[in-house]
C-alpha cells in the first residue's frame, strides 16, 4: 500500500468557535471559505467558517479544508485523513485490509460530502483511532494567511504530522508499517519498553509518530510546518502576546 501524505486532521472540543480563533490570529491559517457538504452556510471570505452543526474549518493551502474542529464535551482526534494515489488505489488498499483481517466501511455519499473528497473508507487503529483513506479532493484556490504567514508546507509532503500515543507500540508499528506501508525513519528511547517511533510515507521525515509511554490512546500533538523561520518567530511571540503556555519553546 502507499501512502501518498496526511491529508486532513478532524478535531473535536467544547468550543470550536475558540479553536478557530486561536488558529486564524495565533497560528495564521485561514478560515475555510466554503464548508463541506453544508452549501447553505459558506464561509465568508477571511470570516468565519462555521457549518451549520458548528463545525470550524481551516485552509492550509488551495485545498477546501485541512482542519475540522467539531464541537463535543470530550477534546482530542476525532479522525484523520490518509490520502492515496486514486479509485484503484483506494480499491486495492481495501482489499489489502480486508486480508489483514480489518473491518473497513465504505463512506456513504454524505460522509464523501462532508470530507469534501471522491472516495473513502475506514479502519481503526489498534488505538482506536479512526483512520481515513481517502483520494480525490475538493479545491479551491490557495490562501492569504490572516497574520501574515508567507505560505504553509504541504503538497507532496501532505499538510504536516501527528504524533499518536499509544497503548501498545507493537501492535501500533504492525499496523501502520506492515499494513499501511509507512517506513521507520528513526526512533527515540526515553526509558524501559518507552520511545518513539517517527513513520514515513514521502519526503517529510514523518507523517506519523507512535508514542508509548504507558497504558494512554491520545493525539499528542499536530505539527504544521510554515515556509519560513521568521513565520515561526512570530507565530511564537503571538501566542506569548495571547497568554498562551508553551511547554518547548524556540530551539
Amino acid at each position: 500500500m502507499k501512502i501518498r501524505g496526511l491529508g486532513y486532521v478532524g478535531l473535536q472540543g467544547p468550543d470550536p468557535k475558540r479553536w478557530l480563533d486561536f488558529a486564524t490570529n495565533v497560528c495564521g491559517v485561514a478560515p475555510a471559505r466554503s464548508v463541506p457538504g453544508d452549501s447553505a452556510r459558506p464561509g465568508e471570505e477571511g470570516g468565519n467558517a462555521i457549518a451549520s452543526d458548528g463545525t470550524a474549518y481551516l485552509k492550509l493551502d488551495d485545498w477546501q479544508w485541512r482542519i475540522a474542529v467539531h464541537p463535543d464535551e470530550r477534546s482530542g482526534l476525532r479522525y484523520f485523513g490518509l490520502e492515496v494515489g486514486g479509485p484503484e488505489e483506494l480499491a486495492n488498499a481495501g482489499k489489502e485490509l480486508e486480508r489483514a483481517g480489518l473491518r473497513i466501511e465504505h463512506a456513504s455519499p454524505g460522509e464523501l460530502g462532508a470530507r469534501a473528497v471522491h472516495g473513502m473508507l475506514s479502519v481503526a487503529d489498534p488505538a482506536g483511532n479512526r483512520v481515513e483513506l481517502f483520494q480525490g479532493v475538493t479545491k479551491d484556490r490557495d490562501i492569504q494567511s490572516p497574520r501574515g504567514v508567507s505560505r504553509f508546507v504541504t503538497g507532496p509532503l501532505g499538510m504536516g504530522h501527528l504524533v499518536l500515543l499509544v497503548p501498545d507500540l507493537e501492535k501500533a508499528r504492525d499496523f501502520y508499517c506492515r499494513v499501511l506501508g509507512f517506513k521507520l525513519s528513526d526512533y527515540v528511547l526515553f526509558g524501559r519498553g518507552m520511545g518513539v517511533w517517527f513513520l514515513h510515507c514521502n519526503a517529510r521525515h514523518h507523517t506519523i509518530a507512535l508514542c508509548h509511554v504507558g497504558p494512554v490512546a491520545a493525539l499528542h500533538h499536530m505539527l504544521i510546518e510554515m515556509g519560513d523561520i521568521d513565520d515561526v518567530g512570530c507565530a511564537h511571540d503571538r501566542a506569548v502576546a495571547a497568554g498562551l503556555p508553551i511547554s518547548s519553546s524556540l530551539g
